[in-house]
């Protein structure tokens, strides 16, 4: 039995792969060489784009590599490089995923068509579930106290993004195009209805909302991270100043 088997590799990692994988290292096979690569079988890209975040983090680009990863994951380098050839494509998929996917209003935030005032409560509420889901990803109950917060380490990411990502700059643009574009919309259908003055400058409003939550953001940031109930505040004064 041993025999055939070291005579048909292939053909037991076929039948017995997914058993060795979840005994993983409890098992020692002399006549299967590869039995890691067996555990990279059941390493999804998903899985790997996970970690991948979580190190671009936690270090600089510069430091970040497959060999870290794939202690990470418990995974050979040879199936990191099954899915990404190199560190940048591994990281713009990464950057792709983290933050342009997961900051666009269309990912971002649940659609109202009811007053502009709960258009804001659920912009304050797609801002929370968005903060939930990243500090959830990333463990950010186990971040040191005497460490930055994850928020802080989000916007260290965001200017790693800039300087490895060729495309940033067009990224971010129509990013920030996709945003303005939501406010502006809420804002004219609240301006159409009457909630909000006639005379309202729309374009004017919508960079005064953006720029507060923007600002706190950032300011918040290194700070402990941004308190939403803070910024719901200040997004209802201005509200209260533009309101009919």
């Amino acid at each position: 039995f041993a025999h055939s088997l070291t005579a048909f590799p292939d053909l037991f990692l076929l039948i017995y792969c997914p058993l060795l994988c979840k005994l993983s290292d409890k098992i020692v096979f002399s006549g299967v060489k590869n039995i890691k690569d067996c555990r990279d079988m059941k390493i999804t890209r998903d899985d790997l784009l996970t970690a991948a975040f979580k190190l671009f983090m936690s270090v600089n680009y510069e430091k970040a590599s497959f060999a870290e990863l794939g202690k990470m994951l418990g995974m050979s380098k040879a199936g990191i490089f099954k899915y990404y050839k190199n560190k940048q494509e591994l990281f713009i998929a990464v950057v792709d995923r983290f933050w342009f996917s997961t900051q666009n209003p269309r990912n971002k935030f649940t659609e109202t068509n009811g007053t502009f005032a709960e258009f804001i409560d659920e912009y304050v509420k797609g801002v929370q579930r968005t903060m939930d889901m990243l500090g959830k990803l990333i463990s950010a109950d186990k971040v040191a106290p005497e460490k930055f917060s994850y928020h802080a380490q989000y916007f260290h990411f965001l200017f790693q993004v800039i300087q490895y990502d060729p495309d940033a700059k067009e990224k971010f643009h129509n990013l920030v195009a996709s945003d303005y574009a939501y406010w502006r919309a809420a804002i004219q259908s609240a301006v159409q209805t009457g909630e909000l003055k006639k005379d309202v400058d729309v374009e004017e409003a919508v960079v005064m909302f953006r720029q507060v939550y923007m600002g706190l953001s950032f300011e918040m940031a290194f700070l402990g991270g941004l308190d939403t109930q803070l910024l719901s505040k200040h997004l209802h004064a201005i509200y209260s100043l533009l309101k009919s």
